[in-house]
């Protein structure tokens, strides 16, 4: 298991910076994760 930071595996490409800010504004936000994954799951069922 890897002992990197959040910050360091953003660094190193293993995280999308955006999806980060993203999803950590949604944190802010008073979203929880479940509500988040809801979200991500329903958007990517829905046509375009």
């Amino acid at each position: 298991m890897s002992k990197w930071t959040k910050e360091q595996k953003v660094e190193q490409g293993a995280l999308d910076k955006e999806w980060v800010e993203l999803l950590l504004l949604a944190k802010k936000e008073g979203l929880t994760v479940d509500e988040i994954r809801r979200f991500l799951a329903q958007a990517k069922t829905q046509p375009k």
